[in-house]
């Protein structure tokens, strides 16, 4: 069982913190009082790659043949398959079903040089 939480934005801080660890063991035990050994789970934090707008990049990134679908932030496994689709048809050709304007690399670059 994989249960998660505690989504903090906050640079590249990975230190892991035994307060929020008490916290998802006591909601794992109130929730599943026979779910096993909690206390033998594994803690671990990770990075959650945010675009300074808070939407994703996704579409063809400058070099041929290589594509982003990343900075999704908190919302990766919420918009990761919608992105994993529209990436998915743009690379073999079908209609990408929404815009792209707005979601590519190009967003963020200098309009006026």
């Amino acid at each position: 069982i994989r249960v998660a939480g505690m989504a903090e934005i906050s640079g590249y801080d990975l230190s892991l913190r035994p307060k929020q660890r008490r916290t998802l063991e006591f909601v794992v035990r109130d929730l599943y009082p026979r779910g096993g050994n909690v206390s033998q789970a594994v803690f671990w934090t990770g990075l959650r790659p945010m675009t300074p707008d808070g939407t994703p990049v996704v579409g063809p990134s400058t070099y041929r043949n290589l594509y982003l679908n990343t900075g999704h932030g908190t919302l990766g496994w919420t918009m990761g398959p919608g992105s994993g689709r529209l990436l998915a048809n743009l690379i073999s050709g079908q209609d990408a079903s929404i815009p792209l304007s707005g979601l590519t690399m190009d967003r963020y670059l200098d309009k006026a040089a």
